[in-house]
C-alpha cells in the first residue's frame, strides 16, 4: 500500500490502511486491553490486602453499627492510625510496578504496530522491509519517559491547583491566580509538548532505526517541517474525538431510562458494554491518527526521494553570459 502520489491524504489513508488490515486494531486493542485489566486485577488486590491488614476492635464495630456520622468518623479514624504510610509504599510499589508493565506492552505493541504500518506505506517496498529492526530498548525508554513525564506534569498541576486553594483560603488573591491559572495551564502545555514528542518518536525507532535521541531530535524536526498538516490532522482527529464521545455519551445514558422495567444489573452491564464500544472507538481513531503520522512521514521522505538534485558547477569548463564574448587575443 505505498503512496508515491504528493496529493494523497494522510487521513484518508489512515483509514483505508485499517479497513485494508483489521489485525491492526485487533492487536492494539489486545495488548492495551490486556495492560488495563492486569492493572484494575492490581489495584483491586492491593487494596484488598490493605483493607485485611487494619484491625477493627469490638468497639470500632459498634461505632460503625450506630450509622450516626460522628462516630462514624471517629471509628474510621481509629481504624486507619498508623496505616496511612503502609498504604503509600504500597501504592508507591504497585505505581512504580505499572509503569514498568505499561513501558514493556506499550513498547511491543507499538513496535509491531508501527513495524507494519510502515512497510504498508513504504514508497519502494523491498526485501529490508520484512527485515525491519524492532528497536525495543530505545522504545522501551521512550515509552517510559512519556508515562513518567505525564505523571510528573499530572501531579504538578494537582499541587498548583491545591496551591492556589490554599492562597485563596488565605486571602492572597495574586498568588491564587497565578498558581491556578498560569501555573496549571503551564503544567499541563509542557506535559501536552513533550508528550507528543515521545510519543511521536518511536515511529522514528522502528523506520530508521535510531536511538531513542535521536528519534526525539527527528520528531522535532518532523514536526517543525510538516506543522500546518500535523495541525490539521490533529484538529480532524480532535473533532472525530468529540463528536465520537458525544454520541457514546448519550448512549452511555440511554439505559438508565429502562433501569425501572429491566432493572439493575442489566442496566449497569448494558453501560459497561457501551463504555467497552467507546475505548474501543477511541483507540480506533488513535491508531488511525498513528497511520497517518506514518503516511505523512513516508510521503516526506517520498518527495525527498523525487526532488531533482541541483546542477552542480563543472569546475573544467565555463561558460560566458549571453550577450557578451571573450576580448579578442593581443
Amino acid at each position: 500500500m505505498a503512496q508515491g502520489s504528493n496529493k494523497s491524504s494522510p487521513f484518508r489513508d489512515a483509514f483505508a490502511a485499517l479497513w485494508h488490515e483489521p489485525a491492526l486494531l485487533v492487536a492494539e486493542l489486545t495488548w492495551r486491553w490486556c495492560f488495563g485489566l492486569s492493572a484494575w486485577i492490581l489495584g483491586i488486590i492491593s487494596i484488598r490486602l490493605f483493607l485485611d491488614s487494619l484491625i477493627v476492635s469490638p468497639l470500632d464495630q459498634v461505632l460503625l453499627r450506630t450509622t450516626q456520622p460522628i462516630l462514624l468518623v471517629e471509628a474510621l479514624r481509629h481504624i486507619f492510625r498508623g496505616s496511612l504510610s503502609r498504604f503509600v509504599l504500597e501504592q508507591t510499589v504497585l505505581l512504580l510496578g505499572l509503569l514498568l508493565l505499561w513501558s514493556l506492552a506499550a513498547s511491543v505493541g507499538r513496535a509491531a504496530t508501527l513495524r507494519r504500518l510502515v512497510a504498508m506505506f513504504k514508497v519502494e517496498p523491498d526485501e529490508d522491509s520484512e527485515l525491519m529492526q524492532w528497536n525495543l530498548g530505545p522504545i522501551f525508554v521512550l515509552q517510559l519517559l512519556r508515562a513518567i513525564w505525564s505523571l510528573t506534569a499530572f501531579g504538578t498541576a494537582i499541587a498548583l491547583w491545591l496551591y492556589g486553594v490554599a492562597m485563596a483560603s488565605s486571602s492572597n488573591a495574586v498568588r491564587a491566580a497565578l498558581a491556578m491559572s498560569f501555573g496549571v495551564y503551564g503544567a499541563f502545555l509542557m506535559g501536552v509538548m513533550l508528550n507528543w514528542y515521545l510519543g511521536l518518536a518511536p515511529l522514528f525507532c522502528v523506520r530508521n532505526g535510531v536511538s531513542a535521541k535521536e528519534a526525539v531530535n527527528e520528531a522535532i524536526d518532523f514536526s517543525q517541517d510538516r506543522a500546518g498538516r500535523l495541525s490539521l490532522l490533529g484538529f480532524a482527529f480532535l473533532l472525530l474525538r468529540m463528536v465520537w464521545a458525544g454520541m457514546m455519551w448519550l448512549a452511555f445514558l440511554s439505559p438508565l431510562a429502562w433501569s425501572a422495567r429491566i432493572g439493575r444489573p442489566w442496566t449497569a452491564l448494558l453501560m459497561g458494554l457501551i463504555a467497552a464500544v467507546y475505548f474501543a472507538g477511541a483507540d480506533l481513531l488513535y491508531l488511525a491518527r498513528l497511520a497517518a503520522y506514518v503516511a505523512l512521514a513516508e510521503e516526506r521522505s517520498d518527495i525527498s526521494l523525487l526532488k531533482p538534485a541541483a546542477p552542480q558547477p563543472n569546475p573544467t569548463s565555463f561558460s560566458w553570459p549571453v550577450g557578451e564574448a571573450p576580448l579578442p587575443s593581443q
